[in-house]
């Protein structure tokens, strides 16, 4: 989608036509999810969340001026929302046990423990901002430029704490 059309579409929903919320639905919705995701550890909240943010798209369209790259605006919004989220929520624990839950649950294999483990160990060395630019360059694929324009931090420091995290991560013994 481009820029003209995703300012379209807005346009759209500013006069309650719902074929501009869907296209911007079916075009961003799992990307906004991973952005959420990677803030927020529980599934249901992160769907939640992504699902109030469409809610806002439209109840209230928010301004937007094309050319200013709308992927980035989405990912900031989303982000914004998360974070808002987690303000809110900050003293609940994030385990949530459930009658559904399968406390005996058996890994697949002793690589999968290993490799459980050492992922919990290595996101636990991390600082929250560390965390989540690791995680919007390896789970979603973003540049560090993309990063920038979502966070809001410039290229140079974005990269910069990534490295400290790669970096952090090898000082302990771990290495991709």
């Amino acid at each position: 989608m481009t820029d003209r059309e995703f300012a379209d579409c807005l346009d759209a929903i500013r006069r309650r036509e719902q074929d501009g919320l869907m296209r911007i639905y079916n075009e961003y919705s799992a990307y906004l999810f991973q952005v959420v995701s990677a803030l927020v550890t529980q599934r249901e909240d992160a769907e939640d969340i992504t699902a109030d943010l469409f809610l806002k798209f439209w109840e209230s369209p928010p301004a937007y001026r094309p050319g200013n790259g709308h992927k980035g605006y989405l990912a900031t919004m989303a982000r914004n929302r998360a974070i808002d989220y987690l303000r809110v929520n900050k003293r609940t624990i994030s385990i949530d046990v459930t009658e559904e839950t399968d406390l005996g649950a058996v890994p697949s294999s002793a690589d999968d423990i290993v490799n459980e483990i050492a992922v919990e160990q290595v996101l636990a060395m991390m600082t929250p901002q560390e965390r989540e630019i690791v995680s919007m360059k390896h789970l979603m694929g973003l540049t560090f430029r993309e990063i920038a324009e979502a966070t809001g931090k410039p290229q140079g420091t974005v990269a910069w704490i990534y490295r400290e995290a790669v970096n952090k991560i090898r000082r302990c013994g771990y290495d991709r």
